[in-house]
């Protein structure tokens, strides 16, 4: 039976894009990266030429608050300020000394004067 052999990976060469015709790249024994481009050139083709995920997805969430603003857009008039006189008219005649004593029971003497 004869066996099928399969292609040498060192001899065949990859599917490169046309503007990186001549990349290599390497990983020595040391785990160090070894390439013939240089690192600028190489961000330089993926900035033109790849959409980073992660922005996509932050530029469609900054989109959709714009629109959301837009569809619910409130009206920004001059903020009336409330005034020492307001703020006392809203509030009630009792102290707050007054709210914290207890209620003293009513004798029935008291009672009896008020009806």
């Amino acid at each position: 039976m004869a066996r099928n052999k399969k292609p040498d990976k060192s001899k065949k060469k990859s599917k490169v894009h046309k503007d990186l015709e001549g990349f290599e790249i390497k990983v020595n024994e040391h785990g160090e990266i070894i390439s013939n481009y240089s690192i600028d050139r190489i961000n330089e083709f993926l900035n033109k030429n790849v959409d980073d995920k992660k922005l996509v997805k932050r530029d469609a969430a900054e989109k959709a608050k714009r629109e959301e603003e837009e569809e619910y857009h409130v009206e920004e008039g001059e903020e009336v300020e409330e005034t020492d006189e307001d703020f006392v008219r809203g509030t009630s005649s009792v102290t707050d000394d007054e709210d914290d004593l207890p209620v003293k029971p009513k004798r029935k003497a008291e009672e009896d004067e008020e009806d």
